[in-house]
């Protein structure tokens, strides 16, 4: 019993942590880091700023740390195209894109951020790009090249291809308010989803494909 009650005040604080991780994720993916402030994360995450100080130091680590949530989402994407290691590149790259898509809607903190910081620079890019999203962005720009090697893509640059329709994936999410306002339309319905995912990866990916990379497995 003793150890049980013990117990229990660390459930509390880490339930306490990740309600401030999650909060500031929100935060910083809306307002980006300069602009969003300690007091907004505390009163977002409901929480006093001295208990914020207590779990976390200043802006800084707490940024990391709420990126480093997001590190469980890189990896169950990994673990899934693991599985598909001896498909063909392109296959592989498609499934990639299906799976960037699905994970972008699920957590749209993650390309927003990347937005942000992708297009500013500096230090938290730097760190990212070595914690969160280098390895796999690498990874992607291998396949594509791969795939352009087979003879399946056609031969652009494969990490402006990556990135290209990585920005196009996100752009839908990203700007969903905006197009709440200018056209009365929920990017986030079902059948608007189906509509993007297909539009990536059909009309974007699927123009990128040569005559060779036209197959049904494709």
């Amino acid at each position: 019993m003793p150890q049980a009650v013990a117990e229990a005040p660390a459930r509390k604080g880490a339930q306490t942590a990740t309600r401030i991780r999650d909060a500031a994720l929100e935060l910083f993916s809306r307002l980006g880091f300069e602009r969003a402030t300690m007091a907004e994360i505390a009163a977002e995450a409901g929480v006093s700023q001295a208990t914020l100080h207590y779990h976390f130091d200043d802006k800084d680590q707490l940024w990391r740390a709420s990126m480093l949530q997001l590190r469980a989402v890189i990896a169950e994407e990994e673990r899934l195209l693991e599985a598909a290691i001896d498909a063909p590149p392109v296959v592989q790259l498609r499934m990639a894109m299906r799976l960037f898509l699905r994970i972008s809607w699920k957590h749209p903190a993650l390309g927003r951020i990347v937005a942000l910081e992708g297009m500013a620079g500096g230090e938290r890019l730097d760190w990212l790009d070595a914690h969160l999203i280098g390895p796999r962005n690498r990874r992607l720009a291998e396949l594509a090249q791969a795939a352009i090697d087979s003879g399946a893509l056609k031969p652009f640059p494969a990490a402006l291809m990556i990135v290209t329709l990585q920005a196009a994936g996100a752009g839908a999410i990203n700007l969903a308010p905006m197009m709440r306002k200018s056209f009365g339309v929920d990017p986030s319905a079902p059948e608007a989803r189906d509509a993007h995912e297909a539009l990536i990866l059909d009309a974007l990916l699927g123009g990128l494909l040569t005559e060779t990379g036209r197959t049904p497995t494709t």
